[in-house]
């Protein structure tokens, strides 16, 4: 039963890890056995995210790279056929956040920034990784939404329509490309986190609010999760790797949640 989650001989893409839930990721794919192609924004973050995979043994690649810049894709992509030849597996990861706002006064900029990078970047993405796929006749495409991708989230939480509106819409490019590709072999797949320690977002958003409303907020947050806490990079590492595997090859266009019961509320 072991061997159904071996990663040996696989090629994965983990965008988006330079941190975080995106480090994690990286961790768990090659303690798997998976040869590791990592990417980010972060040059001194993806230095210590390589340096972590040494460990396991597998190859590493690691890529410094703008996923809302469509060249810095291309050349992501480029640098993967390259030195693989092939792409197996990819966890579109990247994501930002911005300033909370209302509605009405999210400025354009923050709403373009924001949408660039966590929507239209991983629709190029995918793109580049089904052209590949479809040439394999295999692969497995998982998309990080959020549980903002499925539900809205009250005003004194401080929502950001931008991030939600971008998460709503990563479910359905993962529905529609499992649709389109399953006769190709390619599963895709989302997990929908709640909210987490340790997460890139976590850390912007604590850097662009006030000390104290992002106590009281997290203190909101923990007290409206029926199992009283965030969730930890590693509360996902199992769920990333059956994806990822052949134990969930009956398994497209699915949605996974992990958020401590927060929806079921």
């Amino acid at each position: 039963m072991e061997n159904i989650f071996n990663l040996q001989g696989k090629t994965a893409l983990v965008t988006g890890a330079s941190s975080g839930l995106g480090r994690g990721f990286a961790k768990t794919l090659a303690e798997a056995g998976a040869d590791v192609i990592i990417t980010g924004r972060n040059l001194e973050g993806l230095n210590e995210t390589e340096e972590s995979l040494k460990q396991y043994g597998g190859k590493i690649l690691s890529v410094i790279g703008d996923m809302s810049i469509p060249v810095d894709v291309a050349g992501l992509m480029d640098e993967i056929a390259s030195a693989f030849g092939r792409l197996d597996i990819a966890v579109n990861n990247a994501g930002i956040t911005h300033k909370p706002n209302r509605f009405h006064e999210i400025p354009i900029e923050d709403w373009n920034r924001l949408i660039s990078i966590n929507l239209t970047g991983v629709f190029m993405c995918m793109q580049h990784e089904l052209r590949m796929m479809v040439r394999q006749q295999a692969g497995a495409i998982i998309n990080i939404t959020s549980i903002l991708g499925i539900v809205g989230l009250r005003p004194e939480l401080n929502p950001r329509a931008s991030y939600i509106a971008a998460k709503h819409a990563l479910i359905g490019l993962t529905k529609q490309a499992a649709l389109e590709y399953a006769g190709d072999g390619i599963k895709v797949n989302a997990i929908a986190p709640g909210w987490f320690e340790g997460t890139n977002i976590a850390r912007e958003r604590l850097s662009i609010q006030d000390e104290e409303v992002a106590r009281k907020r997290s203190e909101q947050i923990i007290n409206s999760t029926p199992l009283k806490r965030n969730g930890k990079v590693e509360d996902l590492d199992a769920l990333l790797l059956y994806l990822s595997s052949e134990a969930s090859s009956f398994m497209t266009g699915q949605t996974l949640v992990v958020d401590g019961g927060w929806t079921a509320c």
